[in-house]
């Protein structure tokens, strides 16, 4: 810090507000002069004192466009550099708002189209009374204290705990049910919440990626088991086992040149026309699989 402090000649005269003071250029131009001086800056670490030696703004630009204005807001920041904050062009302009952390105004200047140069009579004073004080959240002390952030300061937290599942029935539940390497429970059961008549079909599934996903599921409208392994199209389990005798099978009749093709499950006996009315007896396995065996005398 030097010795004495920035403005210091100032303050033994009284001229208190002659401390960090912006005015207008001996010479005007498109800069103002602020004079020396320093102010406390507040933090989360405490006051720390920023001084300034004394000097130039940076170049303040006139705003474009006819008949406007604009206001231009000189700052200073915790480690004691000056800047121009600029407000919007209009006819009516407002002032800026202050950005950041910690920087303190000085001075607001009215800048209109085709000004340039700066005097006295557009710079307006507009330096605090007292010290800049605490403005952001993070330069609050004790913000790691016990009970500095209660859950009532946060809106609407209390009510979303509530709704969520508490994280003793989470561990619970995934303890009951399923984890990454499967379940312990001896049952697990789909749809499980549903209620009424059988109405929904059930799925388990693979995802392959690119390609065509398939999966095993209970198809509710005819009772069955089905797979497939194109994602298309589904056969019953049934269909594929071997005939135990209590298995009934739709015997169809063909009179044709080309050979049928069936549902799976089906049977059926194939006259061949293209070749001497042969007789064959064909059945469909499942998975476009059909088997024939020609019958003779």
């Amino acid at each position: 810090m030097n010795i004495p402090p920035y403005g210091d000649s100032y303050k033994r005269v009284g001229a208190y507000f002659s401390n960090l003071q912006v005015s207008a250029k001996s010479t005007p131009n498109m800069t103002v002069k602020i004079s020396a001086g320093g102010y406390w800056y507040y933090s989360a670490t405490g006051a720390t004192y920023v001084e300034y030696v004394g000097g130039s703004s940076p170049t303040i630009t006139a705003p474009t466009g006819t008949g406007n204005a604009k206001w231009v807001i000189i700052a200073m920041g915790p480690s004691g550099v000056v800047s121009n904050i600029d407000g919007a062009a209009a006819s009516n302009p407002v002032l800026p708002t202050v950005p950041g952390r910690a920087r303190i105004p000085l001075a607001a200047i009215y800048i209109q189209t085709g000004t340039t140069t700066i005097t006295n009579d557009m710079i307006y004073d507009v330096r605090p009374m007292f010290p800049l004080e605490v403005r952001d959240h993070r330069d609050l002390e004790g913000l790691t204290s016990t009970g500095s952030h209660p859950i009532s300061a946060i809106s609407n937290l209390t009510e979303t705990i509530a709704n969520l599942v508490t994280s003793s029935a989470l561990t619970t539940l995934l303890a009951d049910k399923a984890d990454q390497d499967g379940t312990n429970d001896t049952t697990f059961t789909l749809n499980k919440d549903y209620s009424g008549a059988p109405a929904s079909d059930c799925l388990f599934e693979v995802e392959r990626g690119s390609g065509d996903n398939v999966g095993i599921k209970w198809h509710e409208d005819i009772s069955k088991w089905q797979f497939t392994d194109d994602g298309t199209n589904w056969i019953n389990f049934g269909d594929l086992f071997i005939n135990t005798g209590t298995q009934e099978l739709n015997m169809l009749v063909y009179s044709q040149n080309a050979e049928p093709t069936l549902t799976v499950g089906n049977v059926a006996l194939w006259i061949d026309t293209n070749d001497s009315d042969k007789v064959y007896l064909i059945y469909s396995r499942g998975s476009a699989d059909q088997v024939k065996v020609e019958l003779t005398q």
